[in-house]
């Protein structure tokens, strides 16, 4: 017996499904399909063809990709450095992360602020000890936030404390 090979069409076709089911749950950028793709076996020309469709038909989309993740980490208390780097680990274009940061018009101040009071009970927040103020600036910068928004913003939480 011989084995019937796939045309070209046909493995493109089953590209595309597997496409289909991967975005089913969830958004995925570019490389991430691309990269999951590859895991399964499917050849860089069907992947090439699925990816294209996709993107015709805006199922794919990198820009909704990185406005969407950046809104997720965000809510979730992270801050831009962590974002940023998540999405260029997922292979977003700079570009495409930069606008999607500036598209969320967030005070990262203020968001740290929020952060700290979940994370810290008020005894902590008001404690001037250096030891309890660096282990919240470290956690602040675990979090994606640029050093001087944590310091303003342990600052900011401190001042409301005292309101």
């Amino acid at each position: 017996m011989t084995e019937k090979v796939a045309s070209p069409e046909e493995l493109a076709r089953l590209a595309y499904a597997a496409s289909i089911r991967l975005l089913a749950p969830r958004d995925h950028s570019v490389f991430e399909l691309t990269a999951k793709l590859k895991k399964r076996e499917h050849s860089d020309e069907s992947i090439a063809s699925a990816i294209q469709e996709l993107r015709e038909v805006n199922y794919l989309n990198d820009e909704r990709y990185a406005e969407l993740y950046s809104e997720q980490r965000m809510s979730r208390g992270f801050g831009p450095m962590v974002i940023r780097a998540k999405l260029a680990q997922r292979g977003v274009a700079p570009h495409l992360v930069q606008a999607a940061l500036k598209g969320l018009q967030v005070d990262w101040v203020e968001q740290v602020e929020q952060v700290i009071h979940k994370r810290f009970n008020p005894a902590d927040i008001s404690d001037t000890d250096q030891k309890v103020v660096a282990k919240i600036a470290r956690f602040a910068q675990s979090r994606g936030f640029a050093p001087s928004d944590a310091i303003r913003g342990l600052k900011n939480a401190r001042l409301n404390l005292e309101k």
